[in-house]
């Protein structure tokens, strides 16, 4: 299948959609992540001193390019609808908005070195590549003051220790989103037999996450790096794809009209064609999904480096956290956000799984180059099979 993707400058957006892409990290984290955000306090930020303020840092950034302007790259449709209008008018400085719909296709932007982004939104298996590859540049956090506003889990987090590279921007799951009334309930990946959803249903267009459906459904580690098992999982999703209508990650407007009535999604993306049409319902299947953070990095060669870190400090405040936790329907990183935030979305076992729930989303393991060449190769496969 053809990968959708939606590219839009946006800095004056006022679409309310928000969604994300994919990925993940330790079960250690969402172990704690489990008790939800009402037994969380705020955690003190990387390098704090007793009083709460940022020590100073050894890393100091600023704009290569003195011009106010901030060039963002971000998935599609995974925003409030006045972040950006209000980062403007608190800061002066113009965004330029770019989206993108999957992990893969933001890499190979970054990594040719010439797209002149400061800020990205990789998942957390891809901070650990990025890394390793030196795309990335240390964060200043005398800049970030706001990074005191994090939960703890955040600022210890095993993908990021320190909050050295990234800060937080939401966390949540993969699973099923699908329509009541054409499938009643279900419990697994049995559902894609429906013949009712022949044509009219959609998997995740990224490797790692589309891979996982096949291992999944198949009984298989969605980590596994046994060729063998890999193989499998490539096999099932081409017999799959006889019966889906596509492979894409952008979903929301589908699931809402009901031209899509059965999609593998990120977790907000489900909420959000639900909050739009109360047919959709969010599942975690049977067989087991995964779970993922998103981060903003400023890239090593970022033009406008300084204007990043104010745009990430922005974001860290607690109105500002409260409004993009409401908005994308994702969990939040910002403890001192949660007066803000919705208290039906903080009850939401969905968006807070439990730990029973967690047990079956693990998170993506960081592979060696190998490994993942392999999962990069069977994914080409059953894109062009």
């Amino acid at each position: 299948m053809t990968k959708q993707v939606r590219i839009a400058r946006l800095w004056d957006t006022d679409s309310p959609r928000v969604t994300r892409r994919s990925m993940l990290r330790s079960m250690a984290f969402f172990a704690v992540a489990a008790q939800g955000l009402t037994a969380c306090g705020i955690g003190e930020a990387p390098g704090t001193g007793p009083s709460g303020a940022p020590e100073p840092s050894k890393v100091k950034a600023s704009n290569a390019k003195d011009e106010k302007q901030l060039n963002f790259y971000n998935w599609t449709d995974y925003i409030a609808p006045d972040t950006l209008s209000g980062f403007e008018a608190d800061s002066g400085i113009k965004v330029t908005y770019d989206n993108f719909s999957s992990n893969d296709e933001m890499e190979a932007k970054i990594a040719s070195g010439g797209a002149g982004y400061d800020l990205v939104v990789p998942s957390d298996n891809f901070l650990r590549r990025f890394r390793r590859a030196g795309l990335l540049q240390p964060l200043d956090h005398d800049l970030i003051p706001n990074l005191r506003n994090l939960d703890k889990r955040f600022t210890d987090a095993d993908y990021d220790p320190g909050n050295r590279f990234s800060a937080p921007w939401a966390w949540g799951t993969t699973g099923l989103a699908y329509s009541k009334k054409t499938l009643g309930t279900f419990t697994g990946f049995g559902a894609f037999d429906h013949p009712a959803i022949k044509g009219r249903s959609s998997i995740l267009d990224e490797a790692r996450d589309g891979m996982s459906l096949g291992l999944l459904a198949l009984g298989h580690d969605p980590n596994t790096t046994d060729a063998g098992k890999i193989e499998d999982a490539v096999k099932y999703l081409l017999a799959l794809k006889k019966k889906i209508g596509q492979i894409t990650s952008d979903v929301i407007q589908p699931l809402a009209s009901g031209q899509v009535v059965l999609a593998q999604v990120y977790s907000g993306d489900a909420f959000q064609a639900r909050d739009d049409n109360a047919d959709v319902a969010y599942a975690i299947p049977t067989e087991g999904g995964l779970s993922y953070v998103d981060l903003l990095c400023v890239p090593k060669n970022a033009p406008h480096a300084a204007n990043a870190h104010r745009f990430i400090d922005y974001i860290l405040r607690a109105d500002v956290g409260a409004k993009l936790a409401n908005a994308v329907r994702y969990g939040s990183p910002n403890a001192a956000a949660k007066p803000m935030i919705e208290k039906e979305l903080l009850e939401d076992p969905l968006v807070y799984p439990s730990a029973e729930a967690l047990a079956k989303l693990p998170f993506t393991k960081d592979l060696d180059r190998e490994v993942e060449a392999r999962y990069a190769d069977a994914w080409t496969k059953v894109k062009t099979g």
